[in-house]
C-alpha cells in the first residue's frame, strides 16, 4: 500500500478515505468532529488518531486499547522456560528502538539557543566487569548489529529457525555469550535477535535464549535504493521509501 509522503493532503478524495478509517477506529465519535480533527492535522490519520487519544471522548479509551493490540510494537513478550532458558517474541515489522516516552530535556546553549536532548541507549562497565561479565561483548554486538542492519552484510540472528551456537559458520571465534552480553543486545541495544542462542549464566551453566518472530518471518535486507524509518504514529511500524521515485509503502520491498 502506498502512502502520501510527509506534509499535508487535504484533497476531498483523501479526506473521505481517511475519514472512513477514523470512523471505524472511533465509531462513537461524530463524523464532523473527526473530519475537523483530520483537517487540523493536515489530513494525517495517524496524527489525528493520537490527538484524539490525548483529548479523549466517548469510546476513545476502548479504541486506544484496540489500536495498541493491532499495532503491537517490536517487543511482544518474554516467556520463561524450564531450567533457566527463556524466549522473546518479536514482531520485526516494527522498529525496536521506538520509544514514544523517551526521556528528554531542554537546554540553552551559550548563544541562547534552545536544544532538546533525548535519552540515548548506552552501556558502561569497568575493566573488571569486562573480564568476568563481558569478555566478548564487542564481538557479539557486532555480529548482532550486522544481522539487524537493513543494508550491511550479516545474517547473525536473522532466522527464527536457525541455531546460532559456537559451531555456526558465522561464529568464526567459536564463542558462547554470557547472560550479561545477551541482555545488553536484547535490552539496551534492543536488537530483535532471532533463532536459538546458547549463553552461560553467572555460574557458567549453559542455557538457551530463543528468539521467535510473531509472523514466522526471517529478517531480510533492503534492496538497493530503498530506506526505512519508523512511523511514530503507528508504534514504530516501519515505513519503506524508494529513494528514486519517492514512493513510500508499509510492506517490505
Amino acid at each position: 500500500m502506498s502512502l502520501i509522503g510527509p506534509g499535508k493532503n487535504l484533497t476531498e478524495a483523501h479526506l473521505e478515505k481517511e475519514l472512513q478509517n477514523l470512523s471505524k477506529r472511533f465509531p462513537k465519535l461524530d463524523k464532523d468532529i473527526l473530519l475537523g480533527k483530520l483537517k487540523e492535522n493536515n489530513g494525517h490519520a495517524g496524527k489525528t488518531t493520537h490527538a484524539i487519544f490525548e483529548e479523549g471522548g466517548e469510546g476513545v479509551e476502548e479504541a486506544k486499547t484496540d489500536f495498541y493490540k493491532l499495532y503491537t510494537g517490536a517487543f511482544i513478550s518474554k516467556v520463561d522456560i524450564a531450567n533457566g532458558d527463556f524466549s522473546y517474541i518479536w514482531n520485526i515489522k516494527y522498529d525496536p528502538q521506538h520509544m514514544p516516552n523517551r526521556a528528554q530535556k531542554k537546554v540553552i546553549d551559550k548563544n541562547g539557543k534552545e536544544h532538546t536532548l533525548f535519552e540515548c541507549n548506552s552501556h558502561w562497565y569497568t575493566s573488571e566487569e569486562e573480564k568476568i561479565k563481558y569478555p566478548n561483548s564487542t564481538y557479539f554486538d557486532e555480529l548482532s548489529m550486522a544481522g539487524n542492519s537493513p543494508h550491511a552484510p550479516g545474517e547473525w540472528g536473522t532466522d527464527p529457525y536457525e541455531i546460532y551456537d559456537e559451531k555456526h559458520p558465522l561464529n568464526t571465534k567459536g564463542l558462547v555469550m554470557t547472560i550479561y552480553e545477551l541482555e545488553v543486545i536484547l535490552n539496551i541495544w534492543k536488537i530483535p535477535l532471532l533463532g536459538t542462542h546458547p549463553f552461560t549464566d553467572a555460574e557458567g551453566v549453559r542455557h538457551r535464549y530463543i528468539g521467535h518472530e510473531a509472523n514466522r518471518q526471517k529478517k531480510k535486507k533492503l534492496p538497493e535504493g530503498w530506506s526505512r524509518r519508523e512511523s511514530e504514529e503507528y508504534n514504530g511500524l516501519y515505513m519503506y521509501k524508494n529513494l528514486e521515485t519517492g514512493e513510500v509503502q508499509w510492506s517490505h520491498p
